[in-house]
């Protein structure tokens, strides 16, 4: 899990660091909200959003507006984490779309019982395997553009990093890499969990979608492809 915590409070920052990365959560810290947006803007993926309220220039109400109002990151969770312990104070950020609230001083089993709640409860990502870079660039940009949150490797075993350390609701990977191919992959992938659906995609015109599904995966698809069939079958194997 990754978690990218939002304080300007340095003390305060710190201390929840701590306490997530305790429990093995992998945390990014920024000191604004506008630090968080320029972050994620990036493209970077994280599970789930701890947010101060009380910031100058953007405050934590703000920043979950901003963050709803962008297709690419409206899917992320936010738990606001604030010394305001008001019922309107709650209102206004349930009203703004958030997914937890923790009131200051923070107390670790409620603030990691939380995290731990609303990251079973997120959609997850697809995560996208292929050893050639301009088209892992093309299938990442494409999914995020549909409001996808969608994770990235170049090779099998950096695929199975991130499958572990991260709730993963689709695969799609090419068959032909280094090391690991497509099809060892799909073997690991089902054996984690038989729920998550396998895509495999290759150049060679070898195969056909029957060979494919008889390997086990989910769904084929031939490159070079277009960006709409891309979309179609992530849609139809997530529904």
């Amino acid at each position: 899990m990754r978690i990218l915590v939002v304080e300007d409070d340095a003390f305060s920052l710190k201390l929840i660091v701590s306490m997530l990365e305790k429990h093995s959560i992998e945390v990014e810290a920024v000191g604004s909200a506008k630090a968080a947006l320029d972050f994620l803007e990036k493209g970077e993926f994280v599970d789930v959003i701890i947010s101060d309220v009380m910031m100058p220039h953007m405050d934590g109400f703000a920043f979950v507006r901003q963050l709803n109002i962008d297709r690419r990151l409206n899917k992320i969770p936010v738990i606001l984490c604030t010394v305001l312990n008001d019922k309107a104070s709650l209102v206004k950020g349930i009203e703004a779309g958030i997914a937890g609230y923790v009131v200051k001083p923070v107390k670790e089993a409620i603030l990691i019982s939380k995290v731990k709640k609303v990251a079973e409860s997120c959609s997850g990502a697809v995560l996208v395997v292929d050893d050639e870079e301009p088209i892992l660039n093309l299938l990442v940009a494409t999914l995020k553009r549909d409001g996808y949150r969608v994770l990235s490797a170049k090779s099998g075993s950096e695929a199975l990093e991130k499958l572990n350390n991260n709730k993963v609701v689709l695969v799609v990977s090419d068959i032909a890499m280094p090391e690991m191919d497509g099809f060892e992959l799909l073997s690991h992938v089902k054996e984690a969990d038989m729920s998550i659906p396998v895509i495999l995609m290759s150049g060679r015109n070898e195969y056909s979608r029957d060979d494919i599904v008889a390997t086990g995966a989910d769904d084929f698809i031939p490159k070079p492809f277009h960006n709409t069939e891309i979309l179609v079958r992530v849609r139809t194997h997530l529904k």
